[in-house]
């Protein structure tokens, strides 16, 4: 392989950083034998570049997904998510991805510490001691020390619900713009 086919795949894990290095290695040899066998086909150098495109594009597509594929979280992909939205020019990319990808996190982690909080709160309040940190208010309405530990319980859940809510959505997403590319 040639100084200029090398160049190119360098550019094209340079666009994958964000993704483990086995899931990296496997897309470079697709890639790398995709380009191999084209120069056993007699296709020049300039023309295998043109078939498959801006390296950043093609990275794009296999970040895409590559994070679609599984809607489970997961720290790694949550940064893959913010490599993506770097790579993308449109106000989609840029303001709704991050923003629906974060709220989801935010949401589950809201949705884990608001029942300790409620746990909290009510075993201080049995054993005497007023936690005055740790409260609801929705409005004037402020729970009782009896109705603050299902309270939270069940602002917990939906908060968590919620959260998972947006995490599929921002998976759905990255699906719906990735197949807007072709792999090769």
């Amino acid at each position: 392989m040639d100084k200029i086919m090398n160049d190119y795949l360098m550019k094209i894990e340079n666009h994958l950083k964000s993704m483990s290095d086995s899931e990296r290695i496997d897309i470079l040899k697709e890639i790398k034998s995709v380009i191999l066998e084209l120069q056993n086909n007699g296709v020049s150098t300039e023309q295998i570049i043109e078939r498959l495109g801006n390296p950043k594009e093609l990275a794009k597509v296999y970040l895409g997904k590559a994070i679609s594929m599984n809607s489970k979280f997961s720290w790694r992909k949550f940064g893959a998510i913010f490599a993506l939205c770097n790579s993308f020019v449109g106000v989609s990319g840029m303001l709704l991805l991050p923003f629906i990808s974060t709220l989801s996190i935010a949401l589950m982690i809201g949705g884990v510490i608001t029942p300790i909080g409620g746990i909290v709160k009510f075993v201080g309040q049995h054993m005497g001691f007023d936690i005055g940190g740790i409260t609801i208010e929705m409005g004037a309405f402020t729970p009782s020390p009896m109705h603050f530990l299902p309270i939270s319980i069940v602002i917990g859940v939906l908060m968590f619900w919620f959260g998972k809510v947006l995490w599929k959505l921002t998976i759905k997403y990255i699906q719906v713009i990735s197949q807007k590319k072709k792999l090769i």
